[in-house]
């Protein structure tokens, strides 16, 4: 099979025939139609940050595609069925995975870190692991339920639970961001986005932001911030992971606050410990995208409740995966969608 495979920091992927992965008794074999490039992806790429698994290895998480084969003593699945591929492959026998808690899981493998990914014509996986796309959304919607919208809703309802009124700021008005915002909407707080881009800080107001920032045209971001809010916020939530913005985030947060770090990255936390120990921060972590509650993502979509409107802002094939990972390092998108067999497939599935 063809797959845009990584092989160093700070280099191109570089296009390859590779053996197209082999289906156990208990997997399923997976034609990826759609992969989107996530902040993660370029994390390694241009951060010289390190995947566990040694490389050569095939980034991607955010994947959604058809079943092409089962295994010998799968019986959920069958050929043809559209699927949705989770983030995360936990174990399902920790007792983390048993509690409902499976983002702790002591042995999950995150794909395209842990694991090869979705920059690829296929993926083998587990027959417990992908969950199935309703034929009223496209594989697009497949691949931002995937990891954007089911890591939105963990973050906003199990790992800080926002209360009615709170006043939320977001860091970062990419498609995490703007899936905070929508779940955060949901529970009636007052959410204000920050970004450097104009184009997408109008997309945060259409999607119910109450203010909106370009910390590039303030003097002082952080008293921008304050300015706008009227006071300082209850939470501040950084999607970024960059030394400057994780700093900004910090200087806004409220005495006894929560400050929630999304922004997958080596970099070290830019302030001293004291700080959050006088100040009485309650510092959270949030990374996981829980398969669990894929149900609830679909039903907020069917209920009309969130929306996937405009988040994808650009397409390509795999050949081009290099152009398409520079309109995310340039800030042209939003989320970039990766059709592994091409974009003449994407015009069959629309006729179908």
């Amino acid at each position: 099979m063809r797959a845009a495979v990584f092989h160093h920091s700070y280099e191109p992927l570089k296009i390859e025939d590779v053996p197209v992965p082999s289906v156990g008794a208990h997997d399923v074999r997976i034609a990826i139609r759609t992969c989107s490039i996530c902040h993660t992806d370029m994390q390694f790429i241009d951060q010289g940050m390190a995947p566990n698994m040694k490389p050569p290895l095939i980034l991607g998480h955010e994947i959604a595609g058809i079943i092409e084969e089962t295994g010998s003593e799968v019986k959920k699945f069958k050929s043809g069925d559209r699927v949705i591929v989770p983030a995360m492959i936990s174990c399902n026998h920790c007792l983390a995975c048993k509690t409902w808690n499976e983002t702790h899981c002591e042995n999950i493998r995150r794909i395209g870190v842990d694991c090869n990914g979705g920059f690829a014509e296929y993926i083998t996986v587990p027959d417990f692991h992908p969950y199935h796309l309703p034929h009223e959304y496209s594989f697009e919607a497949g691949s931002l339920i995937s990891n954007v919208l089911v890591g939105a809703y963990h973050l906003v309802y199990d790992r800080i639970n926002i209360r009615a009124g709170e006043k939320v700021v977001i860091f970062g008005a990419g498609g995490f961001g703007l899936g905070i915002l929508q779940m955060a909407k949901l529970r009636d707080a007052k959410v204000f986005m920050v970004d450097i881009f104009d184009w997408k800080l109008k997309e945060a107001k259409l999607l119910g932001a109450d203010g909106i920032l370009n910390s590039n045209k303030v003097n002082v971001c952080e008293e921008a911030v304050i300015d706008m809010l009227g006071e300082k916020p209850d939470i501040v939530i950084e999607t970024i992971g960059a030394p400057r913005t994780l700093l900004q985030a910090m200087n806004t947060l409220k005495k006894g606050g929560r400050l929630v770090l999304a922004g997958i990255t080596e970099n070290a936390l830019p302030f001293l410990i004291g700080r959050i120990i006088e100040n009485e921060i309650a510092l959270i972590g949030a990374s996981g995208a829980p398969r669990r509650k894929i149900p609830e993502i679909i039903h907020l979509l069917e209920d009309g409740k969130i929306t996937l409107e405009h988040l994808v802002t650009k397409r390509f094939d795999l050949d081009h995966i290099n152009d398409a990972i520079n309109t995310l390092r340039m800030g042209q998108t939003i989320r970039t969608m990766i059709y592994p067999f091409g974009l003449e497939k994407k015009k069959q599935q629309e006729k179908a």
